[in-house]
């Protein structure tokens, strides 16, 4: 009896072995070539949402002339194209947000070169997704989730994944509908709330939230459902980079500001999104 009792244990942990071992399945990824940039989707925000007395955007911030005053950094994708990270590391850049994914099979073509080379270069790094309106929350983490994997995971020190937010462009004849004004709040609450969920539950992580304020306040109608995350705000325009805070979501404080699309390593080379840390300790970042 005893015997059984052993071999029955024994095939019970090597099944469990084996189904640990096996990988989950990859997407099939295809390449990011034509989604919106930043840089598109903020102009979009300040011809459509903006009093013409306050279309003026901040235009330079140098690294690391003018990150003296705070916890800067920086995001990019595969529309900076070939990123000089050892001059970051070098120039008053704190930390860094990659884009990685978007939707259930789009991966952004430079995401594991970034990813890796901003380890190597010192930098502390980060990933987000672009959540699109077309597909489930769940299988957009999955897809999220397989690319960091695939590109040698997270590390301790990494921050928290973030979650983009915002204009989801289809053309429809002419004009450019955002996918996301056809579904009702609870609806996008749900998709959102699958992604926040399955990325926490895989990393540890408490998820942080991109979004532009016009987009939320438009979108949200005033939902308290998403409270409980931080949230990294893109407001670009100058007046109110002078008078020291940015157009905030309803109801909801943030910890960074992405200000400009403008930021250069020494006056010159490739342009960068700039983000300012509210505070001064990084480790509101992590997630934990």
């Amino acid at each position: 009896m005893r015997k059984k009792k052993v071999i029955a244990v024994a095939a019970i942990v090597l099944l469990a072995t084996f189904a640990w071992a096996q990988p989950s399945a990859e997407p099939t990824w295809v390449d990011l070539v034509d989604d919106l940039s930043r840089s598109q989707l903020a102009r979009y925000e300040l011809l459509q949402y903006t009093d013409p007395g306050n279309k003026e955007v901040v235009r330079e911030f140098v690294f690391p002339e003018h990150a003296n005053d705070g916890v800067y950094g920086v995001d990019v994708s595969h529309h900076n194209g070939q990123v000089p990270w050892t001059n970051f590391a070098v120039s008053g850049v704190k930390f860094v947000y990659i884009k990685a994914s978007q939707g259930a099979n789009f991966r952004d073509p430079k995401f594991e070169a970034n990813w890796r080379a901003s380890a190597d270069a010192g930098i502390i790094r980060g990933a987000y997704h672009f959540l699109t309106a077309g597909a489930d929350g769940a299988e957009q983490a999955k897809n999220y989730l397989a690319l960091v994997t695939k590109s040698g995971g997270f590390a301790g020190n990494d921050l928290t994944p973030v979650l983009d937010l915002e204009w989801d462009f289809e053309k429809v004849g002419d004009a450019k509908v955002d996918r996301w004004s056809k579904l009702p709040v609870d609806e996008i609450v749900r998709v959102v709330k699958a992604w926040l969920d399955t990325v926490e539950g895989a990393t540890g992580r408490r998820p942080m939230i991109y979004t532009a304020a016009s987009w939320w306040n438009e979108r949200m109608a005033g939902s308290l459902l998403l409270k409980d995350y931080p949230h990294w705000i893109a407001d670009y325009r100058q007046l109110n980079f002078k008078n020291g805070a940015p157009l905030k979501v309803m109801q909801h404080d943030y910890l960074v500001w992405q200000f400009t699309d403008v930021g250069a390593i020494g006056g010159a080379g490739v342009k960068f999104d700039v983000n300012k840390l509210k505070g001064k300790d990084l480790g509101v970042l992590s997630g934990k």
